[in-house]
Parts: structure tokens; C-alpha cells; sequence
């Protein structure tokens, strides 16, 4: 997904006091976007597609962050490093978009590029690009990611799965 921004002016006569807009663009051209908010009672969620598991995992990290904030906040650029193991695909996924969420609460890291290297036999691998916010942005503020229901289930064109969130 790319976002672009565009100067709105207030008024034809904008002295600057006009605002930034954002356009998403699904870089996907023509098949189905990734992911797309599930509304839940109480709670919010993802239904993820991916051709690969790891497709599958950073496009549910993209969601994920979708939900806390539409768009991308300002920040200092870094990297981090995660791997995980856990005993199924249902597990990992779960305590990956957790350990984002980690980051995002205690170390004020905002995920906008996961890159899943490796999600075989129970664990896996991801460089996660971001940024360290300079202030606190959450539109909507994510508790916990949840078992809720969750499952990763094999199609036709790769792997799909549903996950909540607490909110």
C-alpha cells in the first residue's frame, strides 16, 4: 500500500493554515487488497490474504496498524528484529501481531514496513521497519490481539486467516 499526501487549503485565498490530506493507493493493482477491517462487537479485526505465510503475517502486521492509525505517523526511522517460535501458525501470528504491539506501547515503535523473512515449522523471522513517534498517535487503541476465532486456513490462492483485537 502507498500513501500519498496532497496540500488541502482551507480557502481559495490559503495563507498556509490548509491541511494534509492522505490518498491510499493498493499497490496490489487489480487483485484484492491484503486485508480489511472486520467490525465485531466490542472489538476490531483484520481479515488477512497472502499467497505465502509470510505474505500472510506482514500483510496482518499492515492491518493491524491500519487500525490503530489510517495513517502512518512521524517519526525517527529504525529496525528492529523479531523471532518467534510458537506450536502452530494460529500461535505465531498471534504472538507476532502481539509483539508488535509491544513495541508500539513500550518502545513508541510504529510498524509501516514488516518485512516476514522465514514462517516455517513454528517459527519465524521478520525485519520490521518503522519509526520511534515523537508523540503519542493512536486513533484507536489496541489492548491485546486476541484467539479469539482464529484460524490460518490453506485456499486455492495461498493462505487467509481473521484476527480480533480488544479494544
Amino acid at each position: 500500500m502507498t500513501l500519498l499526501y496532497r496540500f488541502v487549503p482551507n480557502s481559495s485565498q490559503d495563507t498556509g493554515g490548509g491541511f494534509l490530506s492522505s490518498i491510499t493507493i493498493n499497490s496490489y493493482n487489480k487483485k484484492m487488497a491484503p486485508y480489511r477491517i472486520v467490525e465485531h462487537t466490542a472489538d476490531a479485526g483484520v481479515y488477512v490474504t497472502g499467497g505465502t505465510l509470510e505474505e500472510l503475517f506482514a500483510d496482518a502486521a499492515r492491518g493491524m496498524m491500519s487500525v490503530i492509525s489510517e495513517v502512518p505517523p512521524e517519526g525517527w526511522p529504525e529496525t528492529h528484529v523479531v523471532e518467534l517460535s510458537a506450536p502452530d501458525a494460529e500461535s505465531l501470528i498471534v504472538d507476532w501481531l502481539a509483539e508488535l504491539l509491544y513495541l508500539l506501547e513500550v518502545k513508541n515503535f510504529f510498524t509501516t514496513d514488516p518485512r516476514v523473512e522465514k514462517v516455517e515449522g513454528g517459527e519465524m523471522r521478520a525485519v520490521v521497519g518503522g519509526a520511534r513517534l515523537r508523540g503519542v498517535v493512536h486513533a484507536t487503541e489496541i489492548k491485546a490481539v486476541t484467539h479469539h476465532m482464529i484460524s490460518v486456513d490453506r485456499t486455492m490462492n495461498g493462505f487467509e486467516t481473521t484476527i480480533y483485537f480488544d479494544l
